[in-house]
Protein backbone atom coordinates (compact mmCIF):
# COMPACT_ATOMS: atom_id res chain seq x y z
CA UNK A 1 0.00 0.00 0.00
CA UNK A 2 2.69 2.16 0.89
CA UNK A 3 4.70 1.49 -2.64
CA UNK A 4 1.83 2.32 -4.29
CA UNK A 5 0.85 5.47 -2.87
CA UNK A 6 4.37 6.41 -3.28
CA UNK A 7 4.30 5.85 -6.57
CA UNK A 8 1.04 7.61 -7.35
CA UNK A 9 2.64 10.90 -5.78
CA UNK A 10 5.91 10.60 -8.08
CA UNK A 11 3.28 10.06 -11.24
CA UNK A 12 1.37 13.25 -9.73
CA UNK A 13 4.78 15.39 -9.48
CA UNK A 14 5.64 14.38 -12.49
CA UNK A 15 2.69 15.62 -14.37
CA UNK A 16 2.40 18.91 -12.87
CA UNK A 17 6.13 19.56 -13.94
CA UNK A 18 5.51 18.47 -17.70
CA UNK A 19 2.57 20.81 -17.38
CA UNK A 20 4.91 23.55 -16.07
CA UNK A 21 6.92 23.08 -19.08
CA UNK A 22 4.76 23.64 -21.61
CA UNK A 23 2.98 26.47 -20.13
CA UNK A 24 6.55 28.18 -19.90
CA UNK A 25 7.17 27.61 -23.71
CA UNK A 26 3.50 28.58 -24.25
CA UNK A 27 3.92 32.62 -24.03
CA UNK A 28 7.43 32.36 -26.20
CA UNK A 29 5.57 30.69 -28.97
CA UNK A 30 2.39 32.32 -29.43
CA UNK A 31 4.59 36.11 -29.32
CA UNK A 32 6.58 34.54 -32.26
CA UNK A 33 3.37 33.66 -34.19
CA UNK A 34 1.69 36.78 -33.29
CA UNK A 35 4.36 39.14 -34.53
CA UNK A 36 3.65 40.49 -37.83
CA UNK A 37 5.61 39.95 -40.73
CA UNK A 38 7.45 43.32 -40.43
CA UNK A 39 8.79 42.71 -36.92
CA UNK A 40 9.78 38.98 -37.68
CA UNK A 41 11.43 40.34 -40.83
CA UNK A 42 13.35 42.95 -38.97
CA UNK A 43 16.93 42.39 -39.86
CA UNK A 44 15.85 42.56 -42.99
CA UNK A 45 15.20 46.02 -43.07
CA UNK A 46 16.13 49.57 -45.39
CA UNK A 47 19.80 48.83 -44.96
CA UNK A 48 19.81 44.75 -46.11
CA UNK A 49 22.15 41.89 -45.01
CA UNK A 50 25.21 43.57 -43.39
CA UNK A 51 23.51 47.43 -42.96
CA UNK A 52 24.66 47.51 -46.84
CA UNK A 53 22.72 50.41 -48.14
CA UNK A 54 22.81 49.79 -51.61
CA UNK A 55 22.86 46.16 -51.61
CA UNK A 56 19.64 46.45 -49.74
CA UNK A 57 18.02 48.06 -53.04
CA UNK A 58 18.82 44.08 -54.57
CA UNK A 59 14.72 44.38 -53.83
CA UNK A 60 13.74 46.79 -56.72
CA UNK A 61 15.50 44.18 -59.37
CA UNK A 62 12.12 42.04 -59.76
CA UNK A 63 12.85 40.67 -62.78
CA UNK A 64 16.60 39.65 -61.65
CA UNK A 65 18.91 40.55 -64.17
CA UNK A 66 20.92 41.84 -62.19
CA UNK A 67 20.29 46.45 -62.25
CA UNK A 68 17.41 48.42 -61.84
CA UNK A 69 15.21 50.27 -64.73
CA UNK A 70 13.72 53.53 -64.40
CA UNK A 71 10.27 51.47 -63.67
CA UNK A 72 11.55 49.25 -61.11
CA UNK A 73 12.93 52.34 -59.48
CA UNK A 74 9.72 53.94 -59.33
CA UNK A 75 7.90 50.90 -58.10
CA UNK A 76 10.17 50.05 -55.54
CA UNK A 77 10.09 53.34 -53.73
CA UNK A 78 5.91 53.44 -53.83
CA UNK A 79 5.94 50.10 -52.54
CA UNK A 80 8.18 51.17 -49.82
CA UNK A 81 6.42 54.19 -49.34
CA UNK A 82 3.03 52.15 -48.66
CA UNK A 83 4.80 50.09 -46.11
CA UNK A 84 5.82 53.52 -43.94
CA UNK A 85 2.11 54.57 -44.52
CA UNK A 86 0.73 51.47 -43.41
CA UNK A 87 2.91 51.38 -40.64
CA UNK A 88 2.22 54.61 -38.94
CA UNK A 89 -1.53 54.29 -39.87
CA UNK A 90 -0.78 50.55 -37.73
CA UNK A 91 1.17 52.70 -35.03
CA UNK A 92 -1.46 55.72 -34.98
CA UNK A 93 -4.66 52.66 -34.76
CA UNK A 94 -2.56 51.33 -31.54
CA UNK A 95 -2.72 55.04 -30.12
CA UNK A 96 1.13 55.03 -31.02
CA UNK A 97 0.52 58.70 -31.77
CA UNK A 98 1.74 61.45 -29.86
CA UNK A 99 -1.58 63.37 -30.23
CA UNK A 100 -4.71 61.89 -30.00
CA UNK A 101 -5.53 64.19 -32.61
CA UNK A 102 -3.98 61.83 -35.22
CA UNK A 103 -0.50 61.61 -36.69
CA UNK A 104 1.75 64.46 -36.70
CA UNK A 105 2.94 66.04 -39.89
CA UNK A 106 6.54 65.61 -40.92
CA UNK A 107 8.07 68.28 -39.61
CA UNK A 108 6.65 67.41 -36.10
CA UNK A 109 7.97 64.42 -36.43
CA UNK A 110 11.72 65.14 -37.38
CA UNK A 111 11.11 63.64 -40.79
CA UNK A 112 11.97 65.09 -44.10
CA UNK A 113 8.75 65.71 -46.54
CA UNK A 114 8.34 63.02 -49.36
CA UNK A 115 8.86 64.28 -52.64
CA UNK A 116 6.31 64.77 -55.25
CA UNK A 117 6.27 63.49 -58.49
CA UNK A 118 9.70 62.10 -58.52
CA UNK A 119 8.44 59.22 -56.29
CA UNK A 120 8.74 58.94 -52.04
CA UNK A 121 13.11 58.54 -50.94
CA UNK A 122 13.88 54.67 -50.87
CA UNK A 123 16.82 55.51 -47.92
CA UNK A 124 17.67 58.63 -46.68
CA UNK A 125 19.29 60.99 -49.35
CA UNK A 126 18.96 57.68 -52.05
CA UNK A 127 15.97 59.02 -54.19
CA UNK A 128 16.51 56.83 -57.44
CA UNK A 129 13.81 58.02 -59.52
CA UNK A 130 15.24 61.68 -58.72
CA UNK A 131 18.73 61.19 -59.19
CA UNK A 132 17.87 58.17 -61.93
CA UNK A 133 19.57 60.11 -64.76
CA UNK A 134 22.87 61.49 -62.60
CA UNK A 135 23.22 57.68 -61.48
CA UNK A 136 23.18 55.99 -64.22
CA UNK A 137 26.72 57.30 -65.72
CA UNK A 138 26.69 55.14 -68.94
CA UNK A 139 23.69 56.49 -70.06
CA UNK A 140 21.98 53.06 -70.80
CA UNK A 141 18.68 53.36 -68.48
CA UNK A 142 19.67 50.73 -65.95
CA UNK A 143 21.12 51.21 -62.57
CA UNK A 144 23.82 48.76 -61.79
CA UNK A 145 25.66 47.96 -58.28
CA UNK A 146 28.91 49.37 -59.34
CA UNK A 147 26.95 52.69 -60.51
CA UNK A 148 24.93 53.27 -57.24
CA UNK A 149 28.19 52.35 -54.95
CA UNK A 150 30.19 55.35 -56.95
CA UNK A 151 27.15 57.67 -56.75
CA UNK A 152 26.31 56.72 -53.09
CA UNK A 153 29.99 57.05 -52.00
CA UNK A 154 30.03 60.88 -53.56
CA UNK A 155 26.98 61.61 -52.00
CA UNK A 156 28.21 60.60 -48.54
CA UNK A 157 31.24 62.45 -48.98
CA UNK A 158 28.74 65.94 -50.19
CA UNK A 159 26.89 65.22 -47.09
CA UNK A 160 29.80 65.03 -45.15
CA UNK A 161 31.14 67.98 -46.14
CA UNK A 162 28.01 69.92 -45.89
CA UNK A 163 27.72 68.59 -42.39
CA UNK A 164 31.54 70.58 -41.54
CA UNK A 165 30.53 73.67 -42.94
CA UNK A 166 27.61 73.48 -40.69
CA UNK A 167 29.30 73.09 -37.95
CA UNK A 168 32.10 75.24 -38.54
CA UNK A 169 29.65 77.82 -39.25
CA UNK A 170 27.45 77.60 -36.40
CA UNK A 171 30.80 77.09 -33.78
CA UNK A 172 31.78 80.56 -35.45
CA UNK A 173 28.49 82.39 -34.72
CA UNK A 174 28.61 80.79 -31.05
CA UNK A 175 32.19 81.61 -30.43
CA UNK A 176 31.64 85.80 -29.63
CA UNK A 177 35.20 86.40 -28.83
CA UNK A 178 36.87 84.75 -31.62
CA UNK A 179 39.20 82.84 -29.05
CA UNK A 180 37.93 79.38 -30.94
CA UNK A 181 36.63 77.81 -27.94
CA UNK A 182 33.30 78.56 -26.15
CA UNK A 183 32.43 79.60 -22.89
CA UNK A 184 29.51 78.38 -20.51
CA UNK A 185 27.86 82.11 -21.29
CA UNK A 186 28.54 81.60 -25.01
CA UNK A 187 26.74 78.26 -25.42
CA UNK A 188 24.15 79.63 -23.16
CA UNK A 189 23.41 82.51 -25.40
CA UNK A 190 24.00 80.45 -28.46
CA UNK A 191 23.57 76.90 -27.58
CA UNK A 192 21.43 76.83 -25.11
CA UNK A 193 19.96 73.09 -25.62
CA UNK A 194 23.76 71.98 -24.74
CA UNK A 195 23.84 73.85 -20.88
CA UNK A 196 22.55 71.20 -19.00
CA UNK A 197 25.76 69.12 -21.13
CA UNK A 198 28.69 71.55 -20.41
CA UNK A 199 30.20 69.57 -18.53
CA UNK A 200 29.82 66.19 -19.49
CA UNK A 201 30.97 67.59 -22.53
CA UNK A 202 33.83 69.56 -21.41
CA UNK A 203 36.39 66.48 -21.05
CA UNK A 204 39.38 68.19 -20.47
CA UNK A 205 37.43 70.23 -17.59
CA UNK A 206 38.89 73.42 -18.60
CA UNK A 207 35.67 75.38 -18.40
CA UNK A 208 35.44 75.42 -21.85
CA UNK A 209 34.17 73.39 -25.11
CA UNK A 210 36.50 72.93 -28.45
CA UNK A 211 35.77 72.05 -31.48
CA UNK A 212 37.29 68.60 -31.40
CA UNK A 213 34.87 68.22 -27.64
CA UNK A 214 31.74 69.19 -29.50
CA UNK A 215 32.32 67.55 -32.50
CA UNK A 216 29.79 64.52 -32.94
CA UNK A 217 31.94 61.34 -32.92
CA UNK A 218 31.29 58.91 -36.41
CA UNK A 219 29.53 55.74 -36.08
CA UNK A 220 31.84 53.30 -37.13
CA UNK A 221 31.37 51.33 -40.67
Amino acid sequence: MKTRLITTALLAALSITTIGAAAAQAPATGTQAAKPDGERHRAHGPRGHGGDRVDALARFDTDNDGRISRAEAQAGQQAMQARRDAHRAERAARGDAPHAGGVRSADARGERPQRGAGGPRSHKGFDLVANFDAIDTNSDGYLTRSELRTWHAAKSAERRAEGERRFDAKFREADLNNDGKLSRVEVSEKMPRLVERFTWLDENRDGFLSREELRPARPQR
